[in-house]
Protein backbone atom coordinates (compact mmCIF):
# COMPACT_ATOMS: atom_id res chain seq x y z
CA UNK A 1 0.00 0.00 0.00
CA UNK A 2 2.85 2.40 0.83
CA UNK A 3 3.96 2.16 -2.51
CA UNK A 4 1.12 2.23 -4.23
CA UNK A 5 1.19 6.02 -2.69
CA UNK A 6 4.38 6.65 -3.22
CA UNK A 7 4.28 5.87 -7.02
CA UNK A 8 1.02 7.38 -7.79
CA UNK A 9 2.13 11.11 -7.41
CA UNK A 10 5.51 10.36 -9.37
CA UNK A 11 3.26 9.03 -11.96
CA UNK A 12 1.14 11.88 -12.01
CA UNK A 13 3.97 14.06 -12.18
CA UNK A 14 5.74 12.10 -14.75
CA UNK A 15 1.76 12.31 -16.69
CA UNK A 16 1.71 16.35 -16.41
CA UNK A 17 5.25 16.92 -17.08
CA UNK A 18 5.02 14.92 -20.71
CA UNK A 19 1.83 16.68 -21.70
CA UNK A 20 3.86 20.29 -21.10
CA UNK A 21 6.35 18.64 -22.91
CA UNK A 22 4.09 17.50 -25.63
CA UNK A 23 2.00 20.96 -25.45
CA UNK A 24 5.14 23.21 -25.93
CA UNK A 25 6.85 20.66 -28.68
CA UNK A 26 3.61 20.76 -30.59
CA UNK A 27 2.71 20.83 -34.52
CA UNK A 28 4.67 23.91 -36.04
CA UNK A 29 1.87 26.20 -37.08
CA UNK A 30 1.02 26.11 -40.70
CA UNK A 31 3.14 29.02 -42.59
CA UNK A 32 0.90 31.82 -43.96
CA UNK A 33 0.05 31.95 -47.67
CA UNK A 34 2.55 33.62 -49.52
CA UNK A 35 1.60 37.22 -50.76
CA UNK A 36 0.45 37.64 -54.38
CA UNK A 37 3.42 39.18 -56.68
CA UNK A 38 1.06 40.41 -59.18
CA UNK A 39 -2.12 40.11 -60.66
CA UNK A 40 -1.99 37.32 -62.89
CA UNK A 41 -5.42 36.89 -64.94
CA UNK A 42 -6.68 33.65 -63.99
CA UNK A 43 -5.85 31.52 -67.21
CA UNK A 44 -2.43 31.70 -66.65
CA UNK A 45 -2.15 30.28 -63.35
CA UNK A 46 -1.29 26.89 -62.42
CA UNK A 47 -0.73 25.67 -66.01
CA UNK A 48 1.34 22.80 -66.57
CA UNK A 49 4.29 22.52 -69.22
CA UNK A 50 2.55 24.03 -72.64
CA UNK A 51 2.84 21.74 -75.75
CA UNK A 52 5.03 23.82 -78.59
CA UNK A 53 5.23 26.81 -76.24
CA UNK A 54 7.25 29.54 -76.60
CA UNK A 55 9.67 31.55 -73.96
CA UNK A 56 9.67 35.30 -74.35
CA UNK A 57 10.25 38.41 -72.59
CA UNK A 58 8.53 41.68 -72.65
CA UNK A 59 9.54 44.45 -70.90
CA UNK A 60 7.85 48.38 -70.31
CA UNK A 61 9.45 51.68 -68.21
CA UNK A 62 7.32 52.61 -65.50
CA UNK A 63 5.78 56.02 -66.47
CA UNK A 64 4.77 58.30 -63.27
CA UNK A 65 5.19 55.36 -60.73
CA UNK A 66 2.15 53.00 -62.62
CA UNK A 67 3.81 49.70 -62.22
CA UNK A 68 0.32 48.17 -63.46
CA UNK A 69 -0.02 49.92 -66.29
CA UNK A 70 4.09 48.90 -67.37
CA UNK A 71 3.20 45.31 -66.49
CA UNK A 72 0.33 45.22 -68.95
CA UNK A 73 2.50 46.55 -71.85
CA UNK A 74 5.36 44.31 -70.98
CA UNK A 75 2.89 41.37 -71.14
CA UNK A 76 1.47 42.56 -74.25
CA UNK A 77 4.75 42.97 -75.39
CA UNK A 78 5.71 39.01 -74.51
CA UNK A 79 2.88 38.11 -76.13
CA UNK A 80 3.21 39.84 -79.17
CA UNK A 81 6.73 38.26 -79.54
CA UNK A 82 5.33 34.72 -78.95
CA UNK A 83 3.37 35.23 -82.38
CA UNK A 84 5.96 36.92 -84.22
CA UNK A 85 7.73 33.98 -83.73
CA UNK A 86 5.41 31.43 -84.57
CA UNK A 87 4.53 33.79 -88.19
CA UNK A 88 8.19 33.56 -88.58
CA UNK A 89 7.89 29.54 -88.83
CA UNK A 90 5.09 29.68 -90.88
CA UNK A 91 6.15 31.99 -94.23
CA UNK A 92 9.71 32.98 -95.48
CA UNK A 93 10.88 36.92 -95.11
CA UNK A 94 10.55 37.06 -98.81
CA UNK A 95 6.64 36.74 -98.35
CA UNK A 96 6.55 38.31 -94.80
CA UNK A 97 7.30 41.87 -96.62
CA UNK A 98 4.78 41.21 -98.98
CA UNK A 99 2.29 40.33 -95.96
CA UNK A 100 2.92 43.34 -93.63
CA UNK A 101 -0.17 44.46 -93.28
CA UNK A 102 -1.77 41.09 -92.29
CA UNK A 103 0.91 40.94 -90.08
CA UNK A 104 0.85 43.93 -88.35
CA UNK A 105 -2.57 43.23 -87.81
CA UNK A 106 -2.06 39.95 -86.51
CA UNK A 107 0.58 41.08 -83.64
CA UNK A 108 -2.16 43.94 -82.95
CA UNK A 109 -4.37 41.02 -81.98
CA UNK A 110 -1.64 38.91 -80.25
CA UNK A 111 -3.62 37.95 -77.18
CA UNK A 112 -6.34 36.82 -79.14
CA UNK A 113 -4.08 34.07 -80.81
CA UNK A 114 -2.46 33.21 -77.92
CA UNK A 115 -4.15 29.87 -76.66
CA UNK A 116 -2.81 30.10 -73.27
CA UNK A 117 0.17 30.91 -71.35
CA UNK A 118 1.80 31.25 -67.66
CA UNK A 119 3.96 33.79 -66.20
CA UNK A 120 7.44 32.34 -65.52
CA UNK A 121 8.97 35.77 -63.88
CA UNK A 122 8.49 38.86 -63.86
CA UNK A 123 8.98 42.00 -61.44
CA UNK A 124 10.33 45.97 -61.50
CA UNK A 125 14.07 46.66 -61.85
CA UNK A 126 15.94 49.82 -62.51
CA UNK A 127 12.77 51.18 -63.72
CA UNK A 128 11.92 48.77 -65.89
CA UNK A 129 8.97 46.45 -65.70
CA UNK A 130 9.93 43.20 -67.34
CA UNK A 131 7.61 39.92 -67.51
CA UNK A 132 9.05 36.16 -68.62
CA UNK A 133 6.10 33.98 -70.24
CA UNK A 134 5.49 30.37 -71.38
CA UNK A 135 3.00 31.00 -73.89
CA UNK A 136 1.33 28.75 -76.54
CA UNK A 137 0.58 30.01 -79.66
CA UNK A 138 -2.66 28.72 -81.73
CA UNK A 139 -0.56 27.95 -84.94
CA UNK A 140 -3.58 27.09 -87.22
CA UNK A 141 -5.67 30.58 -86.23
CA UNK A 142 -2.57 32.46 -87.28
CA UNK A 143 -1.91 30.02 -90.53
CA UNK A 144 -5.36 30.60 -91.57
CA UNK A 145 -5.36 34.02 -90.62
CA UNK A 146 -1.88 34.36 -93.11
CA UNK A 147 -3.56 32.13 -95.87
CA UNK A 148 -6.34 34.72 -95.99
CA UNK A 149 -3.88 37.21 -96.39
CA UNK A 150 -2.38 36.08 -99.05
CA UNK A 151 -5.30 35.29 -101.17
CA UNK A 152 -4.95 36.16 -105.05
CA UNK A 153 -5.24 39.11 -105.89
CA UNK A 154 -8.48 40.17 -107.67
CA UNK A 155 -8.41 42.43 -110.64
CA UNK A 156 -8.12 46.02 -108.87
CA UNK A 157 -4.93 44.95 -107.90
CA UNK A 158 -3.17 42.30 -110.24
CA UNK A 159 -1.08 44.00 -111.83
CA UNK A 160 0.89 44.88 -108.49
CA UNK A 161 3.63 42.45 -108.06
CA UNK A 162 6.82 43.61 -108.24
CA UNK A 163 8.32 45.91 -105.32
CA UNK A 164 10.53 48.48 -106.70
CA UNK A 165 14.00 48.53 -105.59
CA UNK A 166 14.86 51.83 -103.84
CA UNK A 167 17.98 53.45 -102.82
CA UNK A 168 18.12 54.59 -98.89
CA UNK A 169 20.00 58.11 -98.07
CA UNK A 170 21.00 59.01 -94.79
CA UNK A 171 19.30 62.45 -94.05
CA UNK A 172 19.01 64.92 -90.72
CA UNK A 173 20.37 63.30 -87.85
CA UNK A 174 20.98 60.22 -89.86
CA UNK A 175 24.26 59.05 -90.62
CA UNK A 176 25.39 56.66 -93.34
CA UNK A 177 25.90 54.07 -90.89
CA UNK A 178 22.13 54.16 -90.42
CA UNK A 179 20.74 54.70 -93.63
CA UNK A 180 23.11 51.20 -94.52
CA UNK A 181 21.09 49.33 -91.12
CA UNK A 182 17.89 50.30 -92.72
CA UNK A 183 18.79 49.04 -96.07
CA UNK A 184 20.09 45.75 -94.88
CA UNK A 185 16.99 45.31 -92.38
CA UNK A 186 14.90 46.29 -95.94
CA UNK A 187 16.88 43.30 -97.52
CA UNK A 188 16.31 41.02 -94.89
CA UNK A 189 13.04 41.12 -95.44
CA UNK A 190 13.08 40.35 -98.87
CA UNK A 191 13.30 43.29 -100.76
CA UNK A 192 15.87 45.09 -103.14
CA UNK A 193 17.56 47.97 -101.42
CA UNK A 194 21.08 49.84 -101.28
CA UNK A 195 22.80 52.49 -99.48
CA UNK A 196 23.26 55.87 -101.66
CA UNK A 197 24.51 59.25 -100.87
CA UNK A 198 22.31 62.40 -101.83
CA UNK A 199 21.13 63.77 -103.50
CA UNK A 200 18.11 61.37 -104.41
CA UNK A 201 18.58 59.79 -107.88
CA UNK A 202 17.03 60.64 -110.96
CA UNK A 203 15.12 58.02 -111.20
CA UNK A 204 13.95 54.61 -109.33
CA UNK A 205 12.65 54.96 -105.93
CA UNK A 206 14.45 56.12 -102.86
CA UNK A 207 13.88 57.09 -99.47
CA UNK A 208 15.62 59.68 -97.39
CA UNK A 209 15.59 58.85 -93.83
CA UNK A 210 16.30 61.21 -90.72
CA UNK A 211 16.27 60.35 -87.20
CA UNK A 212 16.40 62.11 -83.57
CA UNK A 213 17.58 60.75 -80.24
CA UNK A 214 16.14 62.37 -77.26
CA UNK A 215 17.90 61.70 -73.32
CA UNK A 216 14.90 61.00 -71.27
CA UNK A 217 17.11 60.84 -68.12
CA UNK A 218 17.96 58.49 -65.69
CA UNK A 219 15.42 55.40 -64.51
CA UNK A 220 14.07 55.19 -61.06
CA UNK A 221 16.50 53.80 -58.29
CA UNK A 222 19.50 52.84 -61.05
CA UNK A 223 22.09 54.55 -62.52
CA UNK A 224 20.55 53.24 -66.15
CA UNK A 225 19.46 56.09 -68.38
CA UNK A 226 16.60 55.81 -70.79
CA UNK A 227 17.26 56.98 -74.94
CA UNK A 228 13.82 57.83 -77.03
CA UNK A 229 14.24 57.41 -80.72
CA UNK A 230 12.27 58.83 -83.68
CA UNK A 231 12.75 57.93 -87.64
CA UNK A 232 10.88 59.32 -90.71
CA UNK A 233 11.37 57.79 -94.04
CA UNK A 234 10.55 60.51 -97.11
CA UNK A 235 10.05 58.99 -100.56
CA UNK A 236 10.80 60.05 -103.45
CA UNK A 237 10.48 58.42 -107.61
CA UNK A 238 7.20 56.89 -105.84
CA UNK A 239 3.83 58.38 -104.91
CA UNK A 240 3.99 57.55 -100.88
CA UNK A 241 3.48 59.24 -97.89
CA UNK A 242 6.39 59.22 -95.66
CA UNK A 243 6.72 57.02 -93.00
CA UNK A 244 7.67 57.01 -89.41
CA UNK A 245 8.60 55.26 -86.31
CA UNK A 246 9.74 55.45 -82.44
CA UNK A 247 11.92 52.78 -80.43
CA UNK A 248 13.35 53.38 -76.69
CA UNK A 249 16.09 51.89 -74.94
CA UNK A 250 17.97 51.57 -71.86
CA UNK A 251 21.68 51.54 -70.77
CA UNK A 252 24.40 52.53 -68.53
CA UNK A 253 24.81 55.84 -69.94
CA UNK A 254 23.16 58.11 -72.37
CA UNK A 255 26.40 57.22 -75.37
CA UNK A 256 25.53 53.39 -75.04
CA UNK A 257 21.77 54.44 -74.96
CA UNK A 258 21.63 56.17 -78.08
CA UNK A 259 23.68 53.49 -79.74
CA UNK A 260 21.28 50.73 -78.69
CA UNK A 261 18.12 52.84 -79.52
CA UNK A 262 18.98 53.94 -83.35
CA UNK A 263 19.74 49.97 -83.96
CA UNK A 264 16.04 49.13 -82.82
CA UNK A 265 14.92 52.38 -84.80
CA UNK A 266 15.99 51.15 -88.06
CA UNK A 267 14.55 47.62 -88.18
CA UNK A 268 11.47 49.38 -87.09
CA UNK A 269 11.83 52.23 -89.39
CA UNK A 270 12.65 49.27 -92.55
CA UNK A 271 9.56 47.63 -91.35
CA UNK A 272 7.07 50.51 -92.06
CA UNK A 273 9.08 51.08 -95.09
CA UNK A 274 8.48 47.61 -96.34
CA UNK A 275 4.57 47.95 -95.85
CA UNK A 276 4.27 51.01 -97.92
CA UNK A 277 6.61 49.61 -100.72
CA UNK A 278 4.86 46.54 -100.74
CA UNK A 279 1.25 48.36 -101.29
CA UNK A 280 3.10 50.03 -104.64
CA UNK A 281 4.85 47.49 -106.17
CA UNK A 282 5.32 48.43 -109.89
CA UNK A 283 2.76 47.51 -112.60
CA UNK A 284 3.51 44.25 -114.56
CA UNK A 285 -0.03 44.03 -116.30
CA UNK A 286 0.97 43.77 -119.72
CA UNK A 287 1.86 40.48 -119.14
CA UNK A 288 0.46 37.33 -119.38
CA UNK A 289 0.29 35.21 -116.11
CA UNK A 290 1.31 31.79 -115.97
CA UNK A 291 0.35 29.59 -112.65
CA UNK A 292 2.41 27.29 -110.81
CA UNK A 293 0.68 24.64 -108.42
CA UNK A 294 3.05 22.85 -106.89
CA UNK A 295 3.11 19.87 -104.60
CA UNK A 296 5.83 20.94 -101.94
CA UNK A 297 5.71 19.92 -98.05
CA UNK A 298 9.18 21.43 -96.94
CA UNK A 299 9.20 24.74 -96.18
CA UNK A 300 12.85 25.64 -97.70
CA UNK A 301 11.55 23.80 -100.90
CA UNK A 302 8.68 26.71 -101.25
CA UNK A 303 11.19 29.14 -101.08
CA UNK A 304 14.39 27.47 -103.22
CA UNK A 305 11.30 27.18 -106.16
CA UNK A 306 9.96 30.59 -106.26
CA UNK A 307 13.87 31.35 -106.55
CA UNK A 308 14.41 29.07 -109.63
CA UNK A 309 10.80 30.32 -111.27
CA UNK A 310 12.78 34.23 -110.88
CA UNK A 311 15.81 32.64 -112.44
CA UNK A 312 14.34 31.56 -115.49
CA UNK A 313 15.21 34.58 -118.14
CA UNK A 314 12.03 34.41 -119.63
CA UNK A 315 10.11 35.30 -116.48
CA UNK A 316 9.18 38.87 -115.42
CA UNK A 317 8.35 38.31 -112.03
CA UNK A 318 6.99 35.87 -110.11
CA UNK A 319 5.17 36.12 -106.59
CA UNK A 320 4.53 33.34 -104.24
CA UNK A 321 0.07 33.68 -104.00
CA UNK A 322 -1.17 30.92 -101.73
CA UNK A 323 0.93 28.20 -99.69
CA UNK A 324 -0.33 25.70 -97.43
CA UNK A 325 -2.23 22.25 -97.48
CA UNK A 326 0.64 20.37 -99.43
CA UNK A 327 0.80 23.39 -101.69
CA UNK A 328 2.43 26.67 -103.22
CA UNK A 329 1.21 28.45 -105.95
CA UNK A 330 3.42 30.86 -107.85
CA UNK A 331 2.12 33.72 -110.31
CA UNK A 332 5.04 33.99 -113.37
CA UNK A 333 4.85 36.99 -115.14
CA UNK A 334 6.25 36.06 -118.48
CA UNK A 335 5.72 36.00 -122.46
CA UNK A 336 6.66 32.61 -122.60
CA UNK A 337 4.23 29.33 -123.27
CA UNK A 338 3.71 27.26 -120.47
CA UNK A 339 5.41 24.14 -122.11
CA UNK A 340 9.00 26.43 -122.94
CA UNK A 341 8.71 27.34 -119.33
CA UNK A 342 8.16 24.51 -117.47
CA UNK A 343 11.21 22.54 -119.69
CA UNK A 344 13.55 25.74 -118.81
CA UNK A 345 12.54 25.43 -115.03
CA UNK A 346 12.96 21.65 -114.69
CA UNK A 347 16.74 22.55 -116.52
CA UNK A 348 17.72 24.82 -114.32
CA UNK A 349 16.29 24.32 -111.05
CA UNK A 350 18.03 25.10 -108.09
CA UNK A 351 20.23 22.46 -107.06
CA UNK A 352 18.69 22.07 -103.09
CA UNK A 353 15.36 20.84 -104.96
CA UNK A 354 14.17 18.46 -107.61
CA UNK A 355 11.28 18.37 -109.88
CA UNK A 356 9.12 15.37 -111.04
CA UNK A 357 5.73 14.70 -112.70
CA UNK A 358 6.46 18.40 -114.36
CA UNK A 359 2.57 18.84 -116.64
CA UNK A 360 2.14 22.00 -118.71
CA UNK A 361 -1.31 22.70 -119.81
CA UNK A 362 -3.05 26.28 -121.07
CA UNK A 363 -1.39 28.72 -118.40
CA UNK A 364 -0.67 26.27 -116.00
CA UNK A 365 2.34 24.33 -114.94
CA UNK A 366 1.75 21.29 -112.22
CA UNK A 367 4.94 19.70 -110.59
CA UNK A 368 6.08 18.12 -107.28
CA UNK A 369 9.04 19.90 -105.73
CA UNK A 370 11.51 18.23 -102.56
CA UNK A 371 14.53 19.18 -101.46
CA UNK A 372 17.18 16.83 -102.58
CA UNK A 373 18.69 14.36 -100.18
CA UNK A 374 22.54 14.70 -99.75
CA UNK A 375 25.08 12.61 -100.60
CA UNK A 376 25.82 9.68 -98.50
CA UNK A 377 26.80 6.01 -99.10
CA UNK A 378 25.15 3.60 -101.47
CA UNK A 379 22.25 1.59 -99.68
CA UNK A 380 19.86 0.65 -102.41
CA UNK A 381 18.06 1.74 -105.20
CA UNK A 382 16.50 5.42 -104.94
CA UNK A 383 12.88 5.08 -104.88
Amino acid sequence: MRTLLLSTPLSLAFVVLWAGHAAAQGPAPTAPPAAPTGAEPPKAANLPNLPGARITTGQAPVVGGNAAGARERALDDALRQAVDQTIDDLIDPQTRAAQMKTIRALETKARSYVGSYRTLEEGETGGIYTVRVEAEVDRVAVRNRLERGTAPAGPATAGRSVIPPVVVLPGEGATSGFAAAVAGALSAAGLRARTGAPPAPASGASATVSATTTDEGPLRGTGRVSVACRGVARFAGVALPERAAATRAFAEDASAGRVACLDRLASSLATEMASALASVASPTADLPVLTIDADVVEPAAVAALLKSVRAVGAVSSADLVRVGGGHAEIHARTRSASAPLAAALSRDVDTMISLSDVQASGAVIKLRARLRTPAGPETGSNP
